[in-house]
């Protein structure tokens, strides 16, 4: 899985075999007071149309975050979150998407500090 960064937003695709999840995530240092979801529309046949329970999904990913926030000592929150309604429907699979796109902002942040720090 590769995540990848479109303006202020992180996104990362997981497709295995029929079975297919994307996540976008814009993420804040400070606690957002209302977090904004975004439902996107993928015309794929509709196989798993309105199977996907959005409060569950949303809980994943705030695990996710939660979770990798732990494991890299970040303090990320999320401020917009998308999601394809079409989607397999596994939160699971959401929560890992979750913690790889904090991975990754946070390796953003170590480059950034890096780069602006005195060698």
């Amino acid at each position: 899985m590769k995540v990848t960064k479109d303006g202020n937003v992180y996104k990362v695709a997981r497709i295995t075999g029929p079975k297919h999840n994307f996540l976008g995530l814009t993420l804040s240092g400070a606690e957002v007071p209302s977090l904004t979801v975004e439902r996107l529309q993928v015309d794929d046949g509709g196989v798993y149309a309105g199977t996907l329970d959005e409060q569950q999904l949303i809980e994943a990913v705030r695990h996710g975050v939660t979770e990798a926030n732990q494991q890299f000592g970040t303090h990320f929150y999320i401020a917009k979150l998308q999601y394809v309604v079409t989607d397999t429907p596994d939160p699971s699979v959401y929560s890992l998407l979750a913690q790889k796109i904090v991975e990754a902002a946070w390796r953003d942040t170590i480059h950034i500090v890096s780069a602006v720090s005195p060698a």
